[in-house]
C-alpha cells in the first residue's frame, strides 16, 4: 500500500501540536532542582493504523472491490486477445509455404506489430488500475484529515502517530476502529469518484 506521509501533513495544517515542540516550550525557564505546585499536563498518544484504517472503510472496500472486478474483466480480455492472437500466429504458419518469401515477410511484421501493440495497450490498462487505486487513496486521506482530528478530540489526545513508529505501547492507545466508524459515517463509500475507473 501507499505510504503517503499524510499524518505529519494533516496534523500540521489542522494546527495539533506535536509532542517534541511542546516538551521543548515546557522546558522553557526550567532549572535544576526547581519544584511544582502542580504536576505539568501531559500530552495524551494515540496510534492509527492507516493501512487498516484505508482496508476496513466503507471507502476503502469500495476501491478493492472496484479494481478487483476491473482487473477480473482485463484478464478475460487478455485471455480472448491472446486466442486471437494465437489463431493468426498459427494461420500464418500454414500459409507459409504457399506464399512468396517477401510476401511473408511482410504479414508477419504486420503480425508482430499488432501483437507489440496489443501487450502496450494491456500494459497502460493495468498501469491505470494502479494509477486509480493510488489516486483513491490520496483522496480518501484528504477526506480523512478533518474527521481524524475530531476522533482524536473525542478520544482526549493532542498526538496522532502510525502504530508501526511504535515500538512498545499499552492497550487502549489506538483509535483505528472508531475512526474507520467515524470515517464511514461522514464519508461513506466516497462516490461518486472525480475520476472514476475505466477499464478495460
Amino acid at each position: 500500500m501507499m505510504r503517503p506521509d499524510w499524518v505529519l501533513a494533516w496534523i500540521g495544517a489542522a494546527g495539533i501540536q506535536l509532542a517534541a515542540p511542546a516538551f521543548a516550550q515546557g522546558m522553557q525557564g526550567f532549572s535544576l532542582g526547581q519544584t511544582f505546585d502542580e504536576a505539568a499536563p501531559t500530552l495524551q498518544l494515540r496510534t492509527l493504523n492507516e493501512e487498516r484504517l484505508f482496508r476496513d472503510s466503507d471507502f476503502g472496500q469500495r476501491v478493492e472491490a472496484e479494481i478487483d472486478a476491473a482487473s477480473r474483466a482485463l484478464e478475460a480480455e487478455n485471455e480472448e486477445l491472446m486466442e486471437q492472437l494465437t489463431t493468426r500466429e498459427l494461420e500464418l504458419t500454414e500459409a507459409r509455404p504457399d506464399m512468396a518469401p517477401a510476401d511473408f515477410r511482410a504479414e508477419a511484421e504486420d503480425f508482430d506489430r499488432e501483437a507489440e501493440a496489443i501487450r502496450r495497450s494491456q500494459a497502460e490498462k493495468r498501469q491505470r488500475l494502479s494509477m486509480y487505486e493510488d489516486a483513491e487513496q490520496r483522496r480518501f486521506f484528504q477526506l480523512a484529515a478533518p474527521v481524524l482530528q475530531q476522533v482524536l478530540v473525542t478520544e482526549g489526545a493532542q498526538v496522532l502517530i502510525d502504530s508501526r513508529a511504535v515500538i512498545i505501547g499499552v492497550s487502549g492507545m489506538d483509535m483505528t476502529e472508531p475512526a474507520i466508524t467515524a470515517l464511514n459515517e461522514e464519508i461513506g463509500d466516497g462516490t461518486p469518484s472525480p475520476n472514476p475507473l475505466r477499464v478495460p
